[in-house]
C-alpha cells in the first residue's frame, strides 16, 4: 500500500521550490539546469580511456580504405547509436556496413557466427555501440580473424580483462570522464565528437562543416530518452537538443513515423519519445526483424520512409495483438493456480522472449506482484524476462536462486535471464524462497514523496512552470501534485477497448480534465463516482488540444 506525503515548501515561488526539490538550490545551478548549453554541457571525450587509440585507429582506417562494421544492439537506445555512427562515418568517408544481432537468435552482445560473417566480407575494425564490454572471448575471436574491435559502451565492467582494441565506456574504474551516465547512444557520440576534435585540431583539410554533427544529435536522444538512464549533468544537454533535432523532423524516417502516429513535431516531448517512438523501435527486433527498425532512421527519401514506417507499424500492432494473447494465456494460467504465491512464475515453450517483458509488466499492473515468464524460440535454452513489484530489487531476487540459472542480469525494477529446460521446474520455489527473504527486509508502506499542493485555478501557471524542468526522466522525474477536496464530475472511458479513464474536475469557478491509462473508476485507492470530492494525486500536462491536463497518479 502506498502512503503519500507533502514536501514542506522551501520557497513560495513554485519554480523554485520545485528546483529544491531537486536539490537545485544555487542561482548559478538553477540556470545551468534550465538552459542546457551544448557546448558548456559537453565533456572532453579524450576523458575517456581508450579514446585517442580509437579515433586515431578509425581515422587510419578512413585513410588506408580499410571496411568498418558497427555492431549495434538491437534496441531503442543501440540501434538509433548504430544508424548514429554509420551515418558519421559514412558522411567522413569511411567505407562501413551496420550490423544488428537478432534478439532471439543471437541474444545481446557479440558472436563468432556474426563476427566471422563480417570477416568474410572484409572487416578489419568493429566498432560496438551499446554492446561488447563483457564479450572477452567474442572479441579474441574477432582478433584471430584480423579484427580489431572498438567498444562503445554504457553497461558495468566487471573486469579489465579484455582482448578489445578499445574499450570506451566511462564505467571504467580508471576512467576520469566527469559523467558515468551516458546511455550507449551517448559514449557512440563521444566517439563521433572524439573523431572531430582530433581532425579539426590536426589542420589536415576536412570536408565536414562546423556543427553538422549536431543533426545527428536526434539519434542520440532516442536512446538517451528510451534507456532509463538519469537526465541530468550531460544527459540533459543530449535529451534537450536531441528533442529540438527530432522537433525539425528532417529525418525522413522519424518525419513519417511522426505523421503516421498523428504527432506533431513541432510539440514532440519525451513522453511521445518514450510511449510511442521508443516501442515501435523496440517492436522490430521484438518480432525478429530489427532492420526494419534501422533502416526507417537510415531513411533518405520520403516515399521508402514511408513504407518502413507502416511496416514498422505493422509490426508493431502484431506485437500488441501477441502480447494481449500471452496475458490472456497468464492470466488463466493464474487462475488455474489452486495455491497463490506471493511472486508470479510462468513459463511455455511457445512463449516468444521478445516480448515477455511487456507481459511481465501488465501482469505486474494487474496482480501487484514480481513476474518471472520464460520462453523459448530456437535451441533448447529457456529465456525470461522479470519485473519488480517496486518493492523488492528483482536482480537480488534471481541471485537469491542463482543455482537455477545459465545467466541473468538487470537492475531493480527490471531484468532477463536464461536457464535449461531441466532447472524449469525449480524456478517457482527457488524464487519464491528467494523472494521472501527480501521481502522480510523490505516490509511495510511504500511512501511517495508529492512536491507540492495545487488549486485546480493554478493549472495553467503550473503547466509553464513545470514545462521549465522538462524533458523528465529517472533523475529528474516529473512534479507530483496534490490537487485537494476536488469534485468528480463526468466519468468516461476511452480506447479502442475502452481501458483507459476520462474525468472531468470540478472546484469552485474552476474545471479541467483529467486522465487515467489502462485504468478504470476501481483502481485507486478510492473508488470514483460522479459528484464526489476526493483528493487528486498526479502530474500536470498539456493534452493532444494543447490544454492543461492532470494525469491521474491516485485518488484519495
Amino acid at each position: 500500500m502506498k502512503s503519500y506525503r507533502v514536501r514542506e515548501r522551501a520557497h513560495e515561488d513554485l519554480l523554485t521550490d520545485l528546483l529544491y526539490a531537486r536539490g537545485i538550490t544555487d542561482t548559478q545551478a538553477q540556470q545551468k539546469f534550465l538552459n542546457p548549453n551544448f557546448e558548456e554541457d559537453s565533456h572532453d571525450p579524450f576523458l575517456l580511456p581508450d579514446m585517442a587509440k580509437a579515433v586515431e585507429r578509425l581515422w587510419l582506417a578512413q585513410e588506408k580504405g580499410e571496411k568498418v562494421a558497427v555492431w549495434s544492439d538491437y534496441d531503442a537506445d543501440g540501434l538509433p547509436a548504430g544508424v548514429m555512427l554509420s551515418q558519421f562515418l559514412r558522411d567522413v568517408g569511411v567505407d562501413v556496413v551496420h550490423h544488428i544481432p537478432h534478439r532471439n537468435n543471437d541474444g545481446f552482445g557479440l558472436n563468432e557466427t556474426g563476427i566471422a560473417a563480417l570477416a568474410e566480407q572484409g572487416i578489419t575494425v568493429m566498432i560496438t555501440a551499446d554492446c561488447g564490454t563483457t564479450d572477452v572471448e567474442q572479441m579474441s575471436f574477432a582478433k584471430t580473424k584480423g579484427i580489431d574491435t572498438i567498444v562503445t559502451d554504457h553497461h558495468i565492467v566487471s573486469t579489465l580483462e579484455t582482448s578489445a582494441f578499445a574499450l570506451i565506456n566511462p564505467h571504467r574504474p580508471d576512467s576520469t570522464y566527469p559523467f558515468d551516465g551516458l546511455c550507449g547512444g551517448g559514449v557512440a557520440w563521444k566517439l563521433v565528437q572524439g573523431m572531430l576534435k582530433h581532425r579539426r585540431a590536426s589542420g589536415k583539410p576536412f570536408d565536414y562543416a562546423e556543427g553538422r554533427e549536431k543533426w545527428l544529435l536526434d539519434l542520440v536522444g532516442i536512446g538517451t530518452l528510451s534507456d532509463m538512464v538519469p537526465l541530468v549533468d550531460e544527459n540533459r544537454m543530449l535529451a534537450h537538443f536531441g528533442l529540438t533535432v527530432m522537433r525539425r523532423a528532417r529525418r525522413p524516417g522519424l518525419r513519417a513515423l511522426l505523421q503516421l502516429l498523428k504527432i506533431q513535431p513541432m510539440t514532440l516531448t519525451e513522453d511521445d519519445v518514450g510511449f510511442m517512438i521508443s516501442p515501435r523501435i523496440n517492436a522490430a527486433s521484438r518480432m525478429g526483424t530489427p532492420t526494419t527498425a534501422a533502416r526507417l532512421l537510415a531513411a533518405e527519401e520520403g516515399e521508402q520512409a514511408n513504407a518502413l514506417a507502416r511496416e514498422l507499424q505493422a509490426l508493431n500492432d502484431e506485437r500488441k495483438s501477441l502480447v494481449a494473447v500471452t496475458t490472456k494465456e497468464a492470466n488463466k494460467k493464474l487462475a488455474e493456480q489452486s495455491t497463490p504465491s506471493p511472486i508470479i512464475v510462468l513459463g511455455n515453450p511457445n512463449w516468444r522472449p521478445g516480448i515477455l517483458g511487456l507481459v511481465a509488466s501488465a501482469l505486474v499492473e494487474t496482480h501487484q506482484k514480481p513476474v518471472f515468464l520464460w520462453g523459448r524460440e530456437g535451441g533448447e535454452t529457456l529465456k525470461g524476462s522479470c519485473r519488480s513489484d517496486g518493492v523488492v530489487n528483482i536482480v537480488a531476487c534471481m541471485q537469491g536462486a542463482a543455482e537455477v540459472f545459465a545467466d541473468y542480469g538487470g537492475h531493480h525494477g527490471a531484468g532477463g535471464f536464461s536457464l535449461t529446460q531441466e532447472h524449469a521446474h525449480e524456478l517457482p520455489s527457488k524464487l519464491e524462497q528467494a523472494y521472501e527473504a527480501l521481502r522480510s527486509d523490505t516490509a511495510g508502506q511504500i511512501e511517495v514523496v508529492v512536491d507540492r499542493e495545487l488549486e485546480l485555478a493554478e493549472l495553467s501557471h503550473a503547466l509553464k512552470q513545470v514545462q521549465k524542468l522538462a524533458p523528465f526522466g529517472v533523475g529528474n522525474t516529473k512534479p507530483l501534485f496534490i490537487l485537494p477536496s476536488v469534485q468528480i464530475g463526468a466519468i468516461k472511458t476511452f480506447g479502442k477497448t475502452q481501458n483507459h479513464l476520462g474525468v472531468t474536475l470540478v472546484k469552485d469557478m474552476a474545471r479541467a480534465e483529467a486522465v487515467a491509462f489502462f485504468s478504470g473508476t476501481n483502481s485507486f485507492q478510492k473508488p470514483i463516482v460522479s459528484g464526489m470530492r476526493a483528493d487528486i494525486i498526479g502530474h500536470v500536462e498539456l493534452d493532444w488540444r494543447n490544454q492543461p491536463r492532470i494525469r491521474i497518479v491516485d485518488i484519495l
